[in-house]
This record gives structure tokens, sequence and C-alpha cells, in this order.
């Protein structure tokens, strides 16, 4: 899918210029722009080398395109990671306290093509930096272990040196002014959010590179000094305090240092003059709750999740799906995005199922951001190899995100009915892994209803505000029951938006503008209130969704979306045509055409009996048509 491959248009869905409203605020769990205009983001990453080394025309070319196929925000991401060159710091820079003068304005042009566009722009501030010797850092050495180089996860939440490295790195990094706008990243209304440092965090992930056995002796030293005055202070035991690979007093110790480094961080992010959202670091990786307190100190909590091929078929009663995993990242009264989603493995053979996941648990849950890892990070001047890091000529995954846009930035699929609220006490939040995978009730009940995960009140921790529930019915959620009938082969969204028969491997959206089978298709006919689909594949997805805010039954613009398994082959890909067809009741006068305009070959569509039948084989390996 080459960048000349003729796409559906959504880009009207945008504000061009981003930053037209004014600046963003969150205002409880929702985002508003200043003038009162709501905010929802669908969005992707752009890393890397395709930061770097894209020419400026092909930026151009590729802010129109992500527009079009409906994003409306971008990630500026990997931008100082030592295994890109060059990156923010130049090439094999000795020094990374300088910012390059070349790759500043690289990200300039790429941000202003961005905005042009209306894609807002989320810039992290540090994701792999590896310091060196000529950084200055206090007892480089002990980290280092002989190498050159050293990354800080874990240890910048402790070394003064470190900290002060990274403050300097933001401080220039937010006031540098873009030569194309005349703005400061700062000040730039588009620039919605930062992220304070990437996937590092010490109460799940990096604790364990502080401890007595990691032989780093002086910033040990450190560590359990602040754990003794800490369990002193509290009244826990010093013993379990420092321990931090177990539950109880060490989370209360590991949030308390993640705090203090997040304030002392959004104090200085706020004195370049940035407004917009802050999070600290993300929920990823097998994370219990007991890691959310310190994310509450910005303004917006994250996550991140990968999935595996299959997953539609995983019963939410023995096994948590990827989307599970963020759900108890909702915390009560406060934004949420997914900076990072994909399917892990590449090439799944089902991985178009996961933009229509995200967007239909995004929509249904209330999540105001979420972000695909990644569109590229490969330069974006020509042919691209086929990963799901550089996924913006993937036929499978790229099908499908126009039907994902539309659906959950237009509200297709509606926020849940119902809404369950996780509140542990202090106790058990802090002293027990409460996960997906050890609750049986966050796994059943997420596909249902929304669900929303409380703050207790922790006397060891004052600055954490304890939860309020109100505005809205909540029940408690029973971690221990199963929300689903022993027998059940189904789970469905208490609105009766969208349901996933598991047993059968199928997602099943019904609403009155999107309908959708997604899945293990063949062998069944699939039917919503107005399509029946009618697929031979193994396993496909295909949309049906009106494009000018009319049900359906009456719209006078239709898009139809396809994916089907696509194989890489060097820099392409084998894509397997859809075989079977479709029957949508819409207005007898729709001609069925290619996003170019194209009509489809004879015989493709015809319409009998009120209903538009649409021959799947003889539209060839196309993935979007229109019925207008």
């Amino acid at each position: 899918m080459r960048l000349e491959t003729p796409i559906p248009d959504l880009s009207a869905l945008n504000h061009r210029p981003a930053g037209r409203h004014g600046k963003i605020q969150a205002v409880g769990d929702e985002l508003f722009f200043a003038d009162g205009t709501p905010a929802r983001f669908w969005g992707a990453n752009l890393q890397a080398y395709a930061l770097f080394t894209t020419e400026p025309r092909f930026m151009r070319a590729h802010a129109q395109r992500l527009s079009r196929l409906g994003f409306n925000l971008v990630r500026i991401h990997h931008h100082d990671s030592h295994w890109v060159q060059p990156n923010i710091f130049g090439s094999e820079a000795q020094t990374t306290r300088k910012l390059d003068a070349f790759s500043l304005k690289k990200l300039d042009q790429w941000i202003a093509a961005l905005e042009a566009e209306g894609l807002y722009i989320w810039l992290d501030l540090h994701v792999g930096r590896s310091f060196t010797p000529e950084d200055g850092i206090e007892d480089f050495e002990e980290i280092a272990k002989g190498e050159t180089s050293i990354r800080v996860k874990g240890f910048s939440y402790i070394s003064p040196s470190i900290e002060a490295l990274m403050l300097e790195f933001q401080d220039k990094y937010l006031r540098h002014i873009n030569k194309i706008t005349g703005l400061s990243y700062a000040e730039d209304p588009a620039v919605i959010a930062v992220m304070i440092t990437n996937e590092n965090d010490l109460t799940h992930h990096f604790g364990n590179a502080l401890l007595p056995d990691k032989n780093v002796p002086r910033h040990n030293a450190v560590y359990m000094e602040a754990a003794r005055e800490f369990a002193v202070e509290k009244g826990l035991d010093p013993e379990l305090t420092w321990r931090s690979w177990l539950h109880g007093p060490s989370k209360l110790f590991l949030n308390e240092l993640e705090r203090r480094f997040n304030d002392r961080m959004i104090e200085n992010i706020e004195a370049t003059g940035f407004e917009g959202l802050i999070t600290t670091t993300s929920l990823w990786g097998g994370m219990s709750v007991a890691g959310l307190p310190s994310l509450t100190r910005g303004s917006m909590v994250d996550g991140h999740s990968y999935g595996s091929s299959g997953e539609v078929f995983y019963d939410p009663r023995t096994q948590p799906g990827f989307l599970d995993w963020l759900a108890i990242g909702q915390v009560v009264g406060m934004p949420f995005s997914v900076s990072e989603w994909n399917i892990g493995e590449f090439p799944s053979d089902d991985r178009f199922i996961a933009p229509l996941n995200v967007a239909v648990r995004a929509a249904h849950q209330g999540w105001d951001a979420p972000i695909v890892y990644g569109y590229a990070q490969q330069p974006l001047n020509g042919p691209l190899r086929p990963t799901n890091w550089s996924m913006a000529e993937d036929p499978a995954m790229m099908a499908m995100m126009p039907a994902a846009a539309l659906l959950y930035r237009r509200g297709h699929v509606r926020l849940a009915e119902k809404t369950y609220a996780l509140c542990p006490d202090h106790e058990a939040f802090f002293g027990s892994s409460i996960t997906p995978a050890s609750s049986v009730g966050i796994r059943t009940i997420v596909e249902q209803s929304r669900l929303v995960t409380c703050m207790p009140d922790t006397p060891a921790l004052p600055w954490l505000h304890a939860s309020v529930l109100e505005g809205q019915p909540y029940e408690i959620l029973d971690t221990e029951r199963s929300y689903l009938e022993p027998d059940a082969q189904t789970v469905a969204a208490d609105t009766g938006d969208f349901y996933r028969a598991f047993n059968d491997g199928l997602i099943v959206i019904d609403t009155a503008k999107t309908q959708a089978a997604a899945g293990h298709l063949s062998d069944k006919t699939v039917a919503t209130t107005n399509v029946a689909f009618e697929v031979e594949n193994p396993t496909a997805a295909v949309v049906v969704q009106s494009l000018d805010d009319e049900e359906i039954t009456t719209s006078g613009r239709i898009l139809v979306s396809l994916a089907g398994r696509a194989v890489p082959e060097e820099l392409s890909f084998r894509i397997e045509p859809l075989v079977g067809r479709l029957q949508i009741k819409a207005p007898p006068e729709l001609t069925l055409r290619f996003p170019d305009q194209r009509k489809a070959a004879l015989g493709a569509h015809s319409f009998q009996d009120g209903v538009h039948v649409i021959d799947l084989e003889k539209l060839g390996t196309g993935n979007w048509f229109y019925l207008e």
C-alpha cells in the first residue's frame, strides 16, 4: 500500500490547522479545547529514522495521508535513542547535552507539516537516551560496568545528576522555537501532550536495578537510606520497604520516589510555558494497579499494551486480552491515553482486527487518545520493509484505520451505560497484585461495561487524592466474581453496540452508522441490522459505515472497508482477495466506486429487492469502496 495508493479521505474530521481551537485542557476525565470544543484523538507514533531522514516533500505527503486516513494526533518518539543515527543530538555525538540544529530543523518541518493537516503533536521528553562519560553523570562507571554509554531507567529516580541532565534537556527542547511556526514547542497550542520518561517505573520494572545484589553500591546506598527514612517516618517495616519485588510497603515507597521525581520534572515543564497535558510514564508490561498512584501526578494517565494473534478467541473467564490490561488504567476523574498499542508479533494473520477492537473498546470505555505504534520508524522516502513498527504500507492494518478512526472519533459506538469501580482499600491495593491476570472480575466486565480504578485513601501517601465516586451511578467491582455465565459463548456491550463470540472467534459491531464483522467469518452468514456478511475467507474484516452522519439506511455516502490476510514479501505484501458477498440495506440510487472515483467492475454490484448486493471476488484486492 504505497503512498500513491488511492485511500479514503477523512481529513474533514480534522481541525486545520491544528491548534485553532486553543490549548487543550482536562475537565475531569474528558478533554476540551480552550473554546469548549470536545477533544478526542486517534493517533499514530512517528519515530526514530522517520523523524530525521525523511525528506520534506515526503513529510508533507505523509502528513496529508495521515489526515486522510483519519488520524489527528502524532506522537514523536525515539527522538533521543542512541540506536537512531542521527538523533536529536546529531550523529554519534560525544555528549547528549547539546541539541543538534539539523535534527531540530527536521522536527520543525515535521511538526509544521503535521499541524497544517490538522494533526496534533505529542512530544516524548525521554525515551532511549544513552548518556556518555562527557555528560558528567556522577558514578557513571558504576552503572556503565565497562560500557561506553548508559541508559538510566530506574536510576533517574535517585540520581540528582541524571535528573539534572533530564531537566536540562526538557527545558531546552520545550523552549526551542520552531523556525517555521514561530512558536516554541511549549507555547504551541497544537502540542497537546508531553511524556516525561517512556516506560520507566520503579514499582514493577526497574526498582530491582537498585538492589544490594546489583553491584551498584553507591546508588544502592542512596536507595536504601531513602527506604529506611520513609519506613521510619511512616511506621513501616524497614526490611519490607526496600524489597522492590514484593507487594506491600515497597510499593508505597517506590510510588513516593517516583512522585518526588515527577513533581520536580512537572514544575520545570510548566516553567517553560507549557500548558498542555503531562503524562509521567506509562502503565505497561504487566503492571498492577499499585503502579498507578505516581502516574496521577500528571494531568493524564497513560498505558501501553501489545496483543497476540488469536485474541479474538480468548475466553475472558480464563485469559486476559491486551486491552484488558489497559482498562485498569482509567483512573476515576482523569483522562486516559494509550500512547502505544499494536499486535506484538509480526505478521499476525488476524492483525487487522486490532484497529477495530481498539476503537470499539476506547469508545465504549471513554478513553481519550489511542495511539498505534507505529506508523513508521524507517525513512519515508520510498518503500518500507514490512514490520509492525512501520505499518504505513501494511494493507492489513492500514485497511482498517479509516473505519476505526471514523467509528471512534464520530462516536458511532457509545459510552457504556454502566460503570464498575475497582476500589480496593490501600492494604489490598498495594499489598497484592491486582491485574487482569489475577482478577476474573476485571476480565469479564470490561467488554460489557465501563471500568474505572479508584485511588485509595492512603495515610503513607498524603499526596494521593482518594477517589470520590460522583456524578453517575457506580457499582463496586467484585474482583473474584465472573460477570459471565458459566455456559456463555459471547460477551456483549451493555449498549448492544458490539459483541465478541469468543467460541467462534468473531467480533460484530451493530450500530446505526457502523456495522462490521471481523475474525473467522467463513461457513456462516453474519447479520447486523442493515448488512449481511457472507465471507468465505478463513479470517477477514469487513466494515460498512455512513460517511454523512446519517444512519446507513438513509445515508447518501457509505464507506466499505475490507481486510484479509497479507503476507510480507521483501518490500511488498502478498494479499489474499476476499471472496463472498455483502448485502446492504441503503438508498437505491447509490453506485459502487473506488476512492479514486473509478466505478467497480461490471457485475460487482447490483440492487435487488431493496438491497445492494456486492460480489467481493469481483472487487479484487482493493481495501475501500464507496456507495454514493
